[in-house]
């Protein structure tokens, strides 16, 4: 058990403990009322065995239904006394207790199942006690009871008949009289007698009954002639008492009577002895009578009660206040609505208390309607007005009815009714402020309901399309039509729907025409009304004519920010586009090269040709830079036009030799001829530029295109037609590469160097068939860094080889755990060329397996690059160690494929198990056609040479279905799992529940999220 079990326990086991002993006495009472009330039944009915048991019984079912198990226990001890106190042979006693005990299990059952109320609030439940008491518990314990007492009197003198009815009669009458008054008589008795008046006359009551009862019964009784009204005095007595102060009350004092009537019979009979009836079962059915006929008076109470109390829920339920108001008698009331609504000081409610808590603005008004009421010109008046709650003026709809008039037609009684009208008339303030401002806003303001059609719009709207309200209405407008002719108005419209599906909202620019037929930018907002069951229930679109602004906007961003001949960005423009690829280069570990170009020799194109011609040239230059420049999602090379044939370009590069290969394709097409007059041969003119590669030169932005500028006139100087690029000083550079090389290897000392794994699943199935290593480096100061930001800096090193070694070592480790732990999938490692090129590394790479000795091989994937793994066909050694890693069990699967220039007779003959689509192709997919063709053609040429294929970059649930719709069923990306540290893994692939499943037709982009 924990502390806080222990905590919780604690306080329920001194609860418990504290109510154990109110339990015992609880049950002791229990136990010596019902032995009370077996004796003095006995002594009622004396002569008859049986008459221990009914009121016995009476007692221990009353206390079962009302104190529960405990104090039934209790009571049923109680009998048992009783009955051993009985001058009988202990099997009789015995028989007695068990028709005893299976009159009262039938009893209660059967108050169980017929949902019996123990407080008696319901008329049923009345009836149902008498039902209970008389026609189950009396017949079933008389059998046996009357059994018992043939055994014990075999006489021919008892008939069978009479002993049983005898029995009957006795048993029900006893149970009835003490089970009725312990469960009639509650706490509520006492608040009836909350006034000293009123107990002393509830008191003067029963004591006057208990007097009568005792007279009536006493053997002694000399009352003569008057003694034939005293059976007629207790009852009368008692149904006053009911009648005054309540039928539980008069429960009580029953109890009472039949206590005292038991009691008078101890030294003898009643007065009315002589009767042929046997006196103790007369004097039993007499008291029974009375508890009968106060069982129909508290019937007929609580019936009444509940009435009342329906129609005070009803009253509540509607939030209707009612008050009723004698005006003769001068007497009100007001229901518990009435007084929440209007809350008075006054305990008692009066017109007078009313009225004082009008609203001053609205006391005429109601005094008005009470006067034509009053005159009698009407007999029912209703209006609004304000009634102060909570030091607030809300506003209450008053009915005023005339229920009864005088001799004189003056009215004598009036019903008044109060309802909070407060949310009706904020509705309709709103209703009215919402149709003001709707008539009123400069902006358009347009509502449909779901299915798109007009159901109103505003003035602005009308004015700003230029359309009439009539010809709107019923109708699907233009900027809600799925389909316009505009390429880019479609475009606008599959992002506004996007949106509202994703979001139920949408804002942007929307390019419309209006009825004249000019064209016009808005700016629109749309959202979506739910209804019930959160379906759209409405659409309302808000529009602003933006036209204006636009054009000037974009006329000053031109001028502001681009070059006005070429569209290119500026000098100004180049600025921050050059600091904020400075940034995105520091944060992600990439080179920026900053080139300068020049025209070699513009000068005399445009001696010749003339300006005009030479301006063509340069658009025609731009226009060629702008289709050799890259552009991903993330990021997109960038070039600028400073002034004259001056230009500048910001070129993303991974390495040193991807910026020179990035320049050379520049150059060669700027290289091609130029037409600048159609009359005249093309032109063919030469480039000069000069390029410094960020961060290797980490200077500020002026500064780089200082050098690149220096780099650009010493490419003039060499010759033109060429480039240079900035060495500051090759000496830091040298130096900066030591320190890189010595960083790396302290940080694969120190065990900074761990590996990451991320999942690649069967989309398809959901199944997790491998993860792929991928090295990452826990910098004390730069935090996490992929490997492109460290790798290139010894990939010319023979620390590039101790490194792969660590990774596989440490993947074939992790490899070895997992398959321990019973978890059934393959590992790849990305190796490097330089690793393929050791003689010894199919060797190694078996030592390593075979050191944690478990066969490993057919789960080990070695990833090559494409490039790689083509210049290993044209390496014997390569080639060797390939085969022998094959031999071994390793596969292999060519990683990025699509970005080399493989022949198709090379990947013929490549032992290549696996292709891995490169995670470019995959991302624009959806987008680019010619992407989605070469993945096509990827997975069309796996099938072929009889592999399988990988997705890489799989980020998107519409990538993931596109893949599978092309027959690609593997898959990794971040869309999936991001990589995930070695202790992650195994909790991860048992968490695992699957990740894109394809969806039902028409369901969103066809594929849902699942988990994982």
């Amino acid at each position: 058990m924990t502390p806080t079990d222990s905590r919780r326990l604690l306080p329920r086991l001194l609860a418990d403990g504290q109510a154990a002993p109110a339990r015992a006495v609880g049950a002791f009472a229990a136990a010596l009322g019902c032995l009370l009330a077996g004796l003095l039944g006995s002594f009622a009915l004396a002569g008859m065995p049986w008459s221990t048991m009914g009121p016995a019984a009476g007692v221990v079912l009353a206390c079962s239904l009302r104190w529960g198990a405990g104090a039934g226990a209790g009571a049923a001890l109680g009998a048992a006394l009783a009955l051993l106190a009985q001058p009988l042979p202990p099997i009789e006693i015995a028989v007695a207790l068990v028709a005893l005990a299976s009159g009262i299990v039938l009893a209660w059952r059967l108050l169980r199942q017929l949902a019996f109320e123990r407080r008696l609030e319901r008329a049923r439940d009345v009836g149902w006690l008498a039902v209970a008491t008389v026609a189950v518990f009396a017949p079933v314990a008389a059998v046996v009871a009357a059994g018992a007492l043939r055994w014990t009197l075999p006489s021919p003198a008892v008939d069978r008949v009479d002993t049983l009815l005898a029995a009957w009669a006795t048993l029900g009458i006893g149970a009835l009289l003490t089970a009725f008054p312990l469960l009639a008589l509650d706490r509520r008795a006492a608040v009836v007698l909350d006034r000293p008046t009123r107990l002393a006359g509830a008191l003067a009551l029963a004591a006057a009954a208990a007097a009568a009862t005792l007279l009536l019964c006493s053997p002694s009784n000399r009352a003569g002639e008057l003694g034939v009204l005293l059976p007629f005095a207790a009852p009368l007595l008692l149904v006053a008492l009911a009648v005054c102060h309540g039928a539980p009350l008069a429960a009580a004092a029953l109890l009472l009577c039949t206590t005292v009537g038991a009691l008078s019979t101890v030294s003898g009979s009643p007065w009315w002895s002589g009767a042929v009836q046997p006196p103790p079962l007369a004097t039993g059915a007499w008291l029974a009578t009375q508890a009968a006929l106060l069982l129909i008076l508290h019937a007929g109470a609580v019936e009444a009660r509940w009435r009342e109390q329906r129609w005070e829920w009803a009253l509540d339920g509607s939030h209707l206040g009612v008050a009723d108001w004698h005006v003769r008698r001068g007497e009100g009331f007001a229901s518990t609505a009435w007084r929440a609504l209007a809350p008075a000081s006054e305990p008692a409610w009066t017109p007078a208390t009313w009225l004082a808590q009008v609203h001053p603005d609205d006391r005429a008004a109601l005094e008005a309607a009470i006067a034509l009421i009053d005159s009698g010109q009407s007999g029912r008046q209703q209006l609004e007005l304000r009634m102060r709650r909570e030091a607030v003026w809300r506003w209450r709809q008053a009915t005023l009815l005339v229920i009864e008039r005088g001799a004189d037609g003056r009215p004598a009684r009036i019903l008044a009714t109060l309802a909070d009208v407060e949310e009706r008339h904020d509705a309709l303030e709103r209703q009215r402020l919402s149709a003001s401002l709707f008539q009123h806003l400069h902006e358009g303001l347009l509502v449909t309901d779901a299915e798109l059609r007009v159901l109103e719009a505003n003035p602005a709207y009308t004015e700003i399309l230029g359309v009439a309200r009539e010809e709107l209405i019923g109708t699907v407008p233009s900027l809600l039509s799925p389909a316009p002719d505009d390429a880019r108005a479609r475009q606008q419209r599959a992002e506004m729907w996007s949106a509202l599906r994703e979001r139920g909202s949408w804002r942007g620019e929307l390019d419309e025409r209006r009825a004249d037929g000019s064209l016009r930018t808005l700016q629109a907002t749309i959202s979506t009304v739910p209804g019930a069951e959160r379906s759209t229930h409405h659409h309302v679109l808000v529009i602003s004519d933006i036209t204006e602004q636009r054009r000037q906007r974009e006329l000053l961003e031109r001028q502001a920010l681009f070059d006005e001949l070429t569209r290119l960005p500026n000098r100004a423009q180049l600025s921050s586009l050059l600091a904020e690829a400075m940034e995105v280069a520091d944060r992600d570990g990439f080179l920026v090269a900053v080139c300068y170009l020049d025209l070699d020799h513009f000068k005399p194109v445009n001696d010749r040709f003339g300006h005009a011609a030479g301006d063509r040239l340069l658009v025609e230059l731009a226009s060629r830079l702008r289709t050799a420049l890259r552009r991903r999602e993330q990021w997109a090379d960038v070039a600028a036009r400073l002034h004259g044939d001056e230009f500048v370009l910001l070129l993303r590069a991974g390495s040193i030799d991807e910026a020179r290969r990035a320049i050379v394709r520049v150059l060669r097409v700027l290289s091609q001829p130029y037409l600048v007059d159609p009359a005249a041969d093309p032109v063919a003119i030469t480039t000069s530029l000069g390029a410094t590669l960020y961060p290797l030169d980490r200077q500020d932005p002026d500064t780089l295109l200082r050098h690149a500028d220096h780099a650009m006139y010493e490419a003039k100087q060499s010759g033109r037609n060429g480039y240079v690029l900035f060495d500051p000083a090759s000496r830091l550079e040298r130096e900066a590469q030591v320190m890189a090389q010595d960083e790396i290897e302290q940080a694969l000392e120190r065990g900074e160097l761990m590996l990451r794994y991320q999942p690649k699943v069967d989309m398809r199935s959901g199944r997790v068939v491998g993860f792929e290593a991928l090295l990452r480096w826990e910098h004390p100061t730069k935090g996490e860094l992929p490997p492109h930001a460290f790798l290139p800096r010894i990939e010319d090193d023979g620390l590039l080889v101790r490194v792969g070694d660590w990774v596989l070592s440490q993947a074939l480790e992790h490899l070895a755990q997992w398959r321990r732990d019973g978890l059934d999938f393959a590992v790849g490692v990305n190796v490097s060329s330089r690793h393929l090129r050791r003689a010894d590394f199919a060797a190694q790479l078996a030592a390593l397996i075979a050191r944690h000795g478990h066969d490993l091989a057919p789960y080990l994937e070695l990833e090559v690059v494409e490039t790689a793994a083509i210049a290993a066909e044209d390496s014997p050694t390569t080639s060797a160690q390939m085969k022998q890693c094959r031999e071994l069990g390793v596969r292999f699967a060519l990683d990025d494929f699509g970005t080399g220039y493989s022949p198709l007779r090379y990947l013929k003959d490549l032992p290549a198990d696996t292709l891995k689509i490169d995670r470019g192709f995959v991302h624009n997919m959806l987008d680019d056609a010619q992407d989605r063709g070469i993945v096509d053609g990827i997975i069309s040429l796996a099938r072929t040479f009889g592999c399988s294929v990988v997705a890489e970059g799989v980020e998107t649930p519409a990538q993931a279905r596109m893949l599978l719709d092309l027959g690609c069923d593997i898959g990794q990306g971040t869309g999936i799992a991001s990589p995930l540290r070695a202790s992650q893994v195994a909790q991860w692939v048992r968490d695992f529940r699957g990740v894109f499943v394809i969806a039902p037709a028409g369901a969103g982009d066809g594929l849902a999220r699942l988990g994982g």
